[in-house]
């Protein structure tokens, strides 16, 4: 498609946030990308350094602010950031990208639009039906669902969601000057799996074919992974995932909105991803937190900061509590414990805040009373 490279641009530090796991969600980006055309990596970091921006035919950028502290410093990254656009290098950001340089109104004019605070917000995380615009269908994909973001007039809408009767903007693009430095905006991209939807890989493709002026073609996805699988997952409920051993029965509750395709699983903002080599790790808001692994008569937590509470092996700062079903606490070493037992039954439960994990380990007895209670009606 073309020899130059798409630039990533990933947030770090003051252009980043708590909520977003933005170096994995670059990689992914990167497997999207590179079904176009070659691919390479900066960081804003690098930017304010002064590293190169254009060589790229194409810039992706993938940053974010915190929207609960003083907004950053805009000049060093924007500045070269408009200038490259200006240059004639068109310009494609993602997701949390609307949140960047909040203070600095010439990035919403570059964009086209942007998230407003106190405005703009977001339904629980899930399955969605994007309406993309022709010749791409309908898909359904696991993401946040931006709503109430401010488009300016002169920005084409390329794909939408709907949300209690309400139709929201969720994909745009404006051309550049002289049919050059067009700018796009996709609001998907939330997490990992977001670029496992089929749709959603589609829409980046088309997006990034209409900003280099080349004909849309649709390519081939990836189908799905066959991962290891020496232990069993399965969402019981909106961030809980149980464990059992491997070849295990393991209890489900029926709950559907969840994201599995085999080697990751999804429950709101907890992702268990099982790994090539064994185990699986877990994410809390995109970031690797920790992981575990199925031993002979036992399963094996490393998650630094977990410390054993009776049935519970808990980190706080994590956000994620593992709850007994069945099987023993033991300390193994500082961050790391091994739940013994040959029938060993755990449930992860993820929150970001004490107050939240404290609810939704009462939301998992509640869950295993009501299937209690089942079971002796049917007995």
């Amino acid at each position: 498609m073309t020899d130059r490279p798409a630039l990533i641009v990933t947030g770090v530090g003051a252009h980043a946030d708590p909520w977003h796991g933005l170096a994995a969600t670059s990689a992914a980006l990167d497997g999207v990308l590179t079904e176009r055309m070659p691919v390479r990596h900066l960081d804003t970091d690098g930017i304010e350094r002064g590293e190169m921006l254009t060589d790229a035919a194409l810039i992706v950028v993938n940053i974010s602010g915190d929207l609960a502290t003083d907004a950053a410093a805009a000049s060093a990254v924007l500045d070269p950031l408009i200038d490259a656009v200006a240059a004639g290098i068109p310009l494609l950001a993602v997701h949390s990208s609307s949140l960047a340089f909040r203070d600095d109104p010439r990035w919403a004019e570059l964009l086209g639009g942007r998230w407003v605070p106190g405005v703009t917000m977001h339904p629980q995380i899930g399955w969605s039906l994007v309406q993309p615009t022709a010749p791409l269908a309908p898909f359904r994909v696991y993401d946040e669902r931006y709503s109430h973001l401010e488009v300016d007039d002169d920005s084409a809408l390329r794909a939408i969601h709907t949300d209690d009767g309400i139709t929201h903007a969720l994909a745009w693009s404006r051309p550049g000057a002289d049919g050059r430095g067009g700018v796009a905006y996709s609001a998907l991209g939330h997490g990992v799996e977001a670029y496992r939807s089929t749709g959603t890989r589609a829409l980046i493709h088309a997006l990034v074919d209409e900003l280099l002026g080349t004909a849309h073609t649709a390519i081939e996805t990836p189908g799905d992974v066959a991962a290891s699988r020496d232990l069993e997952a399965t969402a019981l409920d909106y961030e809980l995932i149980a464990l059992a051993p491997p070849g295990s029965d393991i209890a489900a509750t029926g709950f559907t909105d969840r994201f599995d395709d085999g080697e990751l699983l999804a429950s709101g903002y907890l992702l268990l991803e099982h790994l090539p080599t064994g185990g699986a790790a877990l994410h809390s808001h995109g970031r690797e937190v920790g992981r575990v692994t199925a031993l002979d008569g036992g399963l094996r937590v490393d998650l630094p900061g977990a410390e054993v509470d009776g049935r519970m092996l808990r980190a706080a700062e994590a956000g994620i509590v593992l709850v007994a079903d069945t099987g023993e606490w033991q300390s193994d070493r500082a961050g790391s414990a091994i739940l013994r037992g040959a029938e060993w039954r755990a449930v992860v439960v993820h929150g970001p805040a004490p107050v939240k994990l404290d609810n939704r380990v009462r939301l998992l007895d509640d869950l295993r009373a009501a299937s209690e209670m089942q079971r002796e009606q049917h007995a």
